[in-house]
């Protein structure tokens, strides 16, 4: 990941009409939804994190009064698979329900960069984070088909997938688009369209606040992959507590049934 600094230029494919942000009622149509009322795990999500409590709810959430805060401490590292960088995740596992070749799914999320929130310093090595992705599915080596990733120059989307697996921005299959600075306090409503395929067909578009930030169109899985879903704090090892807070996470199979 610490490579990972090119960027593509958008290519549109369809415009649809813009997204509002999220609102305070979950559809009873969704598939997967998680406000975090009663604990960090709930919803069946489980946590990849050096401590217990490395996970906590705090308030007030998006529009409930519950959010997640994930945080990591210096030396949070080998957690997982995260080598010599940190990491507090939480985790949805695989499910024949999403992120499989040709499924159609939309998702929402929203997310907080916390008023002490410490951003990847410009460094003689290359700082970044991950604060949400869709992971593949096999162990290893490669980049995430999907994930929100943290930089020193700001926010960025990254895609991978195809017929070989994604390690640097120069491999065939990937892909990344800039979309504006880190500003803390603030809620980033995310809504994603997503078909799922190692192919040519694969879809991906994303809005933030209500604003079409991307529109991709290839694969976006690895062959013979499926992938999952990752709430996350990842990042490389930068000596001090750094935290993200997450809130009001939903899967459904149309656009109304997220927002």
């Amino acid at each position: 990941m610490k490579q990972l600094r090119a960027l593509a230029v958008a290519v549109a494919i369809f415009v649809l009409t813009p997204l509002r942000p999220a609102h305070a009622q979950i559809s009873p149509n969704a598939v997967w939804s998680c406000e975090f009322t009663n604990s960090p795990t709930d919803c069946g999500l489980y946590l990849e994190a050096a401590a217990s409590t490395r996970a906590a709810l705090v308030g007030p959430g998006r529009d409930g009064p519950t959010a997640v805060q994930l945080t990591t401490q210096p030396g949070d590292i080998n957690i997982a698979g995260s080598g010599s960088n940190d990491r507090a995740d939480l985790v949805l596992a695989r499910s024949s329900t999403y992120c499989n070749q040709g499924q159609d799914e939309w998702w929402a999320h929203s997310l907080m960069f916390p008023p002490g929130y410490v951003p990847p310093p410009v460094a003689s090595v290359w700082n970044w984070g991950a604060v949400f992705d869709f992971h593949n599915s096999s162990p290893g080596g490669g980049q995430p088909n999907f994930m929100v990733y943290a930089t020193p120059t700001g926010l960025e989307l990254h895609m991978a997938g195809g017929a070989n697996t994604v390690n640097r921005p120069s491999d065939p299959g990937y892909y990344s688009i800039a979309i504006g600075p880190i500003t803390k306090n603030v809620w980033y409503d995310f809504v994603y369209h997503v078909k799922w395929s190692s192919g040519s067909d694969g879809l991906f578009q994303a809005w933030l606040n209500g604003k079409q930030v991307m529109n991709y169109s290839g694969p976006n899985l690895y062959v013979g992959q499926s992938c999952y879903l990752k709430i996350a704090n990842y990042h490389t090892e930068l000596g001090v507590p750094v935290s993200v807070v997450h809130s009001r996470v939903v899967m459904a199979h149309t656009q109304a049934d997220v927002q």
